[in-house]
């Protein structure tokens, strides 16, 4: 699917830091290695980066100008029932108090022990009285383990802008019967960041860090029985550290999928409980409103128990609390978004040989736009063809495996001295895998990279920056509790809990596995086969985990069809699993958008963007076999349909720029291809 440091983190309520361009630009870099790492040690993401699953991190929310210092999630007392309280500047926080065990008794629901979900809203730009609201749309990032909270303060007001109404609420165009505005609202899962209890791996910072740099460089994974041997002690060490003291009433047997479901479905139904009694205590404030209108108004924002409806958008493993959900209360879905699936009857039986088979196409494609774009804008441009570029890419990665660059002593680009070091191919896999997740924020900095490389200046800014990056992350004083990360310990507790528990998993199967990950991924398979360790070292078994056979067709008619989106070459969601799981769900459909990277924010695609606007306004779906073009493509630049080629894309109407506007702040929140 998640922002400044990786270890060196404040702490949650810090006061908001004023950071020079210089540390910004750091800033910057800190995020997408620690998006990075986390991909590598366990992710299906999201993340990407902040809308997929992008939100790898806890960090202090109070970052720029998008919170409040003054907010502590500890301020708020959990309720059974929603009251929210202004946090983070614009947003309305709460703390919704569920049962641990959605299955157990009613009187053991009712008195036994309870967790407490942190929930944040970008509330809607007309108030619930207003014909136009149109509810809540419920966002996940991914993971499992990225933070709902983290995303909504990050991306929310973007998507928001996306999915409302194009007018805005006041503007002269804009009438009672003109569309909807929603309020954007979100979650931390149970097990992750702020939602209490907490899962605890680690005992403080410095036993974290200790733990981050103890893990091998990627380009000595699996390479012989040593190496696995390490990596599988260190699984079993996690693991044992997770379930340490948990007990009964741990969070761990409790915090798979179907559980945090039936937490969805509380929220659903608590925020329409919400919604009426706002809407009583906004006619009571009223001055004059007619007999009619008040009728009008009491009987549209009605509470209907057991009846409210579900407004769903979710990204990489976000795809499976969807899937999940529409597969328990098929009569409960208002409005269902996928975007990046990850197929459910994989990820239940946790057998993780799904999500490669499209990735390695990812760096061919990057190979044939930059031989159409040329020399003059592509920096790896050679040959004849664009498979001449990809023999030249490969060829930079396998000569820095077996030669690793030595860097002295030297100034940062922020001026603060760093080395001696070396770059490893684990950092080129890092900013490899940034390429192919976020290919229009890195696959053009992923080519200048590795053509630093291949000269291998060692005074060349790219290379001291790497540098610079792993030596940021460290915190030479890390005292206090251990920052939340979602790869150290949530991925693989939610993961585990979801496929039934401890595993029986032997060397010679995952072998067999590795082999079988290679053939159909070679940029990706090193890191992503951790991903098949993460039930070692557990010893619990979910609490409670319903049958949900997700091979079978046709598994649940839903009170309206999905929306299930998929690009042409995902890094870890190939579009095969968004065709299949439509096969399940009768009346749903699959919209191509025919580009690289992880989920469809990952390149700017306004055809995409309307096609969701569409569908939470009016239900609408496109047509079957319908396909969106991406406004950009990595070194060609801007597609017909804007002004072609280089340069700033211009298009037809105001409402098209902001839009684009918009997509492009999700695609590269931190202007880093600028």
């Amino acid at each position: 699917m998640s922002k400044q440091g990786y270890l060196s983190l404040p702490p949650r309520d810090s006061p908001a830091p004023n950071p020079s361009r210089n540390i910004q630009r750091r800033r910057i870099s800190f995020r997408f290695l620690s998006v990075l790492i986390s991909i590598c040690i366990f992710i299906s993401l999201s993340q990407h980066h902040r809308f997929v699953g992008n939100n790898v991190l806890h960090f202090d929310e109070s970052i720029g100008d998008k919170a409040s210092s003054e907010f502590s999630w500890e301020s708020i007392t959990p309720q059974e029932s929603f009251e929210f309280v202004p946090c983070f500047a614009s947003f309305q926080c709460a703390r919704l108090s569920v049962p641990l065990n959605w299955n157990a008794t009613a009187e053991q629901r009712e008195n036994g022990p309870h967790a407490a979900i942190a929930v944040i809203k970008l509330p809607a730009k007309v108030p619930v009285t207003d014909p136009r609201y149109g509810g809540p749309i419920l966002l996940n990032p991914g993971g499992p383990g990225e933070s709902g909270v983290f995303q909504t303060l990050g991306d929310g007001k973007s998507l928001q802008s996306i999915l409302d109404n194009s007018l805005e609420p006041g503007s002269p165009e804009s009438d009672s019967s003109s569309g909807k505005y929603f309020d954007i609202l979100s979650f931390d899962p149970r097990g992750v960041n702020n939602t209490t209890p907490s899962l605890k791996c680690f005992i403080d910072a410095f036993n974290q860090q200790a733990w981050l740099l103890g893990l091998p460089d990627y380009g000595l994974l699996w390479h012989s029985e040593t190496t696995i041997g390490m990596e599988w002690a260190k699984a079993e060490a996690l693991g044992a550290s997770c379930s340490y003291g948990e007990g009964d009433h741990g969070i761990l047997r409790y915090l798979n999928t179907a559980q945090t479901v039936e937490d969805i479905l509380q929220i659903v139904e608590q925020h329409g409980k919400w919604r009426e009694l706002e809407a009583a205590r906004l006619l009571s404030a009223a001055k004059a409103v007619d007999q009619e209108a008040t009728r009008e108004i009491l009987e549209r924002t009605a509470y209907r128990p057991g009846k409210e409806l579900i407004q769903y958008w979710g990204m990489s493993y976000g795809t499976i609390i969807g899937s999940t959900f529409a597969a328990m209360h098929p009569d409960r879905v208002g409005r269902l978004v996928i975007d990046g699936v990850v197929d459910p009857a994989d990820h239940y039986t946790g057998a993780w040989l799904t999500q490669l088979q499209d990735s390695d196409m990812i760096i061919s494609k990057h190979c044939e736009y930059c031989f159409q774009a040329g020399p003059e804008e592509c920096p790896l441009y050679t040959g004849t063809s664009p498979a001449d570029i990809e023999a030249r890419f490969t060829s930079i990665l396998a000569t820095l495996e077996q030669n690793p660059i030595a860097i002295p002593v030297a100034p940062s680009l922020d001026g603060v001295s760093s080395g001696p070091a070396i770059v490893t191919y684990g950092d080129l896999h890092l900013n490899l895998l940034s390429g192919m997740y976020f290919p229009f924020a890195m696959a053009e900095k992923l080519f200048e990279i590795l053509l630093a490389v291949e000269s291998r200046n060692t005074s060349s800014p790219a290379l001291v920056e790497i540098v610079s990056q792993k030596q940021a992350i460290l915190n030479p004083f890390a005292t206090g509790p251990a920052p939340y990360v979602s790869g150290f310990g949530p991925f693989q507790a939610i993961s585990c809990m979801d496929s039934g528990g401890p595993t029986n998993l032997t060397r010679e199967e995952f072998h067999e596995f590795v082999a079988i990950l290679h053939s159909q991924g070679r940029w990706i398979s090193r890191s992503w086969a951790r991903n098949k360790l993460a039930c070692l070292g557990y010893t619990s078994e979910p609490a409670w985990r319903p049958s949900l056979d997700f091979r079978t067709q046709e598994w649940a008619n839903t009170s309206h069809p999905l929306l299930i989106i998929g690009n042409t070459h995902d890094t870890v969601t190939p579009i095969r699993n968004a065709r299949r799981v439509a096969t399940l769900f009768p009346g749903s459909v699959v919209l191509q958008q025919d580009s690289q990277g992880h989920c469809s924010h990952s390149i700017p695609s306004l055809c995409t963007a309307q096609v969701v606007r569409e569908y939470f306004q009016t239900g609408e779906l496109p047509h079957e076999g319908a396909v969106c073009e991406p406004a950009v493509r990595p070194f060609i630049g801007c597609n017909k349909g804007s002004e072609a080629g280089r340069g700033e894309c211009t298009f037809s109407s105001p409402e098209e720029t902001r839009l684009w506007e918009t997509m492009v702040d999700l695609a590269d929140p931190f202007g880093l291809r600028s």
